[in-house]
């Protein structure tokens, strides 16, 4: 009981971002369907930046609510490396089926 208790309040705090991130990768998940995987290294890094303005933005903005967590026995370090650590398991999940679906779906050549 405990457990999912906790899994509920990690995604109360990474609904502070999940529009941004799941748009980032999807974003990220296009440009590597469509361009192949040369361009991963620089989507990889975008994704890193990106993180790090997430942290910053969120950490700016919403302090006040860590105490929200705290209360429930979450320090701020369990938030930030549990919600960007299943961010950035999703990114990786997402990479890889975009260029499987490369195989799958071929880029019309509109698109080119």
């Amino acid at each position: 009981m405990k457990f999912m208790r906790k899994i509920r309040i990690l995604f109360t705090f990474y609904r502070y971002y999940i529009w941004v991130s799941v748009l980032i990768n999807l974003v990220c998940a296009f440009f590597l369907w469509k361009n192949g995987i040369s361009v991963y290294p620089s989507l990889f890094w975008f994704k890193i930046f990106t993180m790090g303005a997430s942290f910053y933005l969120v950490n700016d903005y919403r302090k006040q609510e860590y105490f929200y967590f705290y209360n429930f026995g979450l320090s701020k370090k369990v938030l930030w490396i549990t919600t960007l650590g299943f961010d950035l398991l999703l990114f990786f999940v997402l990479m890889i089926s975009a260029y499987n679906l490369r195989s799958i779906f071929p880029i019309p050549y509109t698109l080119m």
